[in-house]
């Protein structure tokens, strides 16, 4: 059953109006990778693949999920010619990771640009513990999210940041910006799974 929120997110990709959807991998990720040995890596929201292309270009083995079923076909004609036995791609929801059990974890690796920002509150203790329970001690998560503001119907801020997921993670470093696309303030936050 297709909900609201993935009606409006199947509308936007239908219509090729993803501003998020850039098809270029973040700085921030590049850097990451160049500095990671391969191994495996999980795309929180990978919309329609970019991010897991990269990391399969990268050597690195990759599962993502998105809740939009368009966006997986998507992402699965995107990665077409990469061995079918080195990613993965699921429909499902990143609050609900234990409805797929079929994730290659434990991961070395999680990337989630501007997903877990929009998992509503009394979903997001679940998205935390989640997450980090599919990660190896030492692993780690990059996290990129929307602060909340009037107009926004969703988003997180450093103090919500810190209680979902310090408990599990050790934070490496955060960067306050504005997003350079809807000039939304955001942070950048690399954390490393205890």
């Amino acid at each position: 059953m297709t909900t609201d929120k993935q009606q409006v997110f199947s509308d936007i990709y239908r219509a090729n109006e993803a501003r998020w959807d850039t098809g270029i991998t973040p700085p921030e990720i590049m850097a990451v990778l160049a500095e990671l040995p391969a191994g495996k890596a999980l795309d929180l929201g990978c919309g329609t693949g970019t991010n897991v292309r990269t990391l399969l270009q990268h050597g690195w083995e990759a599962d993502g999920v998105d809740f939009v079923e368009l966006a997986i076909g998507m992402a699965r004609a995107k990665l077409a010619a990469f061995p079918a036995e080195r990613f993965g791609l699921y429909c499902g929801d990143v609050s609900q990771l234990d409805a797929i059990p079929t994730l290659r974890a434990p991961f070395d690796l999680a990337i989630d640009i501007g997903c877990g920002h929009s998992v509503p509150a009394d979903g997001q203790p679940k998205y935390a513990t989640g997450v980090a329970a599919r990660l190896k001690t030492g692993a780690s998560f990059m996290l990129y999210i929307h602060f909340p503001h009037p107009g926004h119907d969703h988003g997180l801020n450093p103090e919500d940041v810190y209680r979902l997921f310090l408990p599990y993670f050790d934070l490496v470093w955060e960067v306050r910006s504005d997003d350079t696309t809807t000039g939304t303030p955001s942070a950048w936050y690399r954390l490393a799974r205890r």
